[in-house]
């Protein structure tokens, strides 16, 4: 935002004027608050008014300048309680701020169900909606502007939106919430939630497994997580979870999801993933020779690793590393991944896939789980990088074959 501040000013009636040079020659402003909040773009001579949003989170940029910084004072002309309320709300913000400042029925609902109004605004905006429907909306009852946004006329779901917590209103955000109130079926438990974190929501979106678990309503979310950091950390529990049931299956439990929904934390699914686990390798089975024999691995082995060829050998590897390996057998049988047994420097397994035809690593366990030195790493990177560098290209006439 730092290149509005050397293009921009702050007129003595309050609007906030801006030149932009790059990546396009144009001119543009904000009205003050007084005004009506409006944005306006200059053309042939005269300001026109923009229906749509520059989708600048002004109220955001603002907390890192100066007082004296012409965005800072436009801000300031901005009541503090509205500023308070909206800086959650990055998405369409400049939109959000034009309504409440033009329409009181606006205001009420934003002060009484701010997330509804939010979504409106958002909607109403992505759909191009006349001003007037949307003014029109916004002195309906509630449950009727929620299935005018999305089809769905329920109370509990207006209820349920109003204990939405939000980390910083994105489009992201704002596309999160309207998939769940879409999908009532994916609303339904979590009705009862005193708080609904939007990272939850993310998470039931991306692994729907953890829906109705306990441990997800119990989990602590960091507001300060980026998405990326949100999916490492929610893929690590998810893997527990998908592996457990996997494991179940070999011991024939059938309430494996029921069990596992019922777990209070995160913590008491690795618990009874590990129980399962160890029963699965208490088994006795025959090491390296089987009757069941596995697809060809894309990598040879070497003086330190060697693949897992069979059934047998795999749940024997299970047995022995004190780990769930022997639940991917059937993707294994399918081709979607290979396994490995490494004896040096670590005592490892190695799960290997194929990405556009090319072996890449996916993952190394030691035993229990643990994770390996980076030493051991390094190890199973060159051993499969040796592997790239020794297969040859195809040749010209095998392409052009």
């Amino acid at each position: 935002m730092s290149f509005l501040s050397q293009h921009a000013d702050c007129t003595a009636e309050g609007d906030f004027v801006v030149q932009l040079t790059y990546p396009i020659l144009a001119r543009f402003r904000y009205r003050s608050w007084e005004a009506g909040f409006g944005c306006e773009r200059w053309d042939q001579g005269r300001w026109h008014d923009e229906d749509g949003d520059f989708g600048l989170p002004l109220l955001d940029a603002a907390q890192f300048l100066s007082i004296d910084d012409p965005l800072a004072r436009f801000v300031q002309g901005i009541p503090a309680a509205v500023r308070e309320q909206v800086a959650g709300y990055e998405y369409n913000q400049s939109l959000l701020l034009r309504w409440l400042a033009r329409n009181r029925h606006a205001r009420d609902l934003f002060d009484h169900s701010p997330q509804l109004c939010w979504l409106l605004i958002c909607y109403g905006h992505e759909q191009q909606l006349p001003h007037a429907e949307i003014a029109a909306l916004f002195t309906s009852p509630r449950v009727q502007i929620l299935q005018a946004v999305t089809g769905i006329n329920s109370k509990a779901s207006v209820k349920a939106l109003a204990r939405v917590q939000l980390n910083k209103g994105t489009g992201q955000e704002y596309h999160v919430l309207r998939h769940f109130l879409l999908r009532r079926e994916c609303l339904q438990p979590l009705i009862h939630w005193s708080q609904i974190p939007i990272q939850a929501l993310w998470a039931c979106r991306k692994y729907p497994l953890l829906l109705n678990g306990r441990s997800l309503k119990n989990y602590e979310f960091s507001a300060s997580w980026s998405t990326a950091q949100l999916q490492r950390v929610m893929e690590g529990e998810y893997r527990y979870w998908r592996d457990a049931l996997n494991v179940a299956r070999l011991l024939d439990i059938s309430d494996a999801q029921i069990a596992l929904e019922r777990c209070t934390h995160f913590t008491d699914v690795k618990i009874l993933h590990d129980r399962w686990t160890d029963k699965v390798n208490q088994r006795s089975y025959l090491v390296s020779d089987g009757g069941t024999l596995f697809p060809t691995p894309p990598l040879a082995g070497n003086a330190d690793i060697f693949p897992i060829l069979s059934m047998e050998d795999l749940r024997e590897e299970g047995r022995l590393m004190r780990h769930c390996v022997a639940s991917y057998d059937r993707d294994v049988i399918a081709g979607k991944c290979y396994l490995y047994r490494m004896l040096r420097p670590e005592r490892a397994t190695i799960e290997v896939r194929t990405r556009k035809g090319k072996p890449e690593l996916a993952q190394i366990a030691l035993a229990y789980n643990q994770k390996p030195m980076a030493t051991t790493r390094t190890a199973v990177q060159s051993w499969i990088t040796t592997h790239h560098e020794q297969t040859p290209l195809p040749s010209n006439n095998a392409l052009s074959a």
